[in-house]
């Protein structure tokens, strides 16, 4: 397998370090091992429509490393449409602590996936077969630390979906192709209804591109407290 040169791997490093990710030679040589497989595999049927290792790297797998700021060092993490791998293999790569479920509905995808995992030698990590729609009972109920999607759906769509599986306190992570700014009336309703809020938001734009992206972070709200019940003979407070 080929690997970066010296050159190439200096400037993704500069360009990870502006994000306070330092990956090691061994995640970058695993990270590139997976990018030979999906050229490999590309050629036989269309994982993507990126022809191009330079541009499957810049605008594919970097985009995919960065929510790894954000991930916690271990727990659950579910990545719904994971396609050809991305943003799921890179970010479990970077954190091999977390377990990960990837769902794809795309029996040809399912079978690269399911090989770059056995070839990369991954652990705690399994690919499901389907749609969120279709899956639902047999994901985790609050069970997630992180949820990840590049789905290209409505946000009040993708968070109707991911939020009864998030736990208290957990992250969902959403990939856009330019700064939205506010968020809509519709995207607040939704985030109400489900104690959800706006995180965190992170602008970038990858190298050798001229457009400005953004990593959107939504984090659903810790659980309330139960409050006591009043002691016996005692009123409750107001009365």
């Amino acid at each position: 397998m080929s690997s970066f040169s010296e050159r190439q791997f200096e400037a993704l490093m500069s360009w990870l370090e502006d994000f306070h990710l330092t990956p090691s030679e061994e995640q970058m040589h695993r990270m590139w091992v997976f990018v030979d497989e999906l050229m490999f595999w590309n050629n036989k049927m269309n994982l993507t429509g990126l022809k191009s290792k330079d541009r499957i790297v810049n605008e594919l797998l970097l985009d995919s490393m960065l929510p790894a700021a954000v991930f916690p060092e271990a727990g659950r993490f579910l990545d719904i449409g994971s396609g050809a791998g991305f943003p799921a293999i890179p970010l479990k790569i970077l954190k091999p602590s977390l377990t990960a479920h990837l769902l794809e509905p795309k029996k040809k995808r399912v079978s690269f996936l399911k090989h770059v995992i056995r070839t990369l030698g991954l652990k705690d990590i399994e690919v499901i077969g389907g749609r969120i729609q279709e899956q639902a009972e047999n994901l985790e109920r609050d069970g997630y630390d992180v949820i990840t999607s590049r789905a290209l759906t409505h946000l009040p769509v993708l968070m109707n979906w991911c939020a009864p599986h998030l736990r208290h306190g957990g992250l969902m992570v959403t990939f856009h192709g330019c700064t939205h700014g506010r968020l809509r009336s519709e995207d607040n309703e939704t985030l109400s209804k489900h104690r959800m809020s706006a995180f965190k938001s992170i602008p970038y734009t990858l190298p050798g591109r001229n457009v400005q992206r953004e990593l959107r972070i939504l984090k659903r709200c810790e659980k309330a407290p139960q409050s006591k019940p009043p002691s016996p003979g005692k009123s409750p407070p107001g009365l």
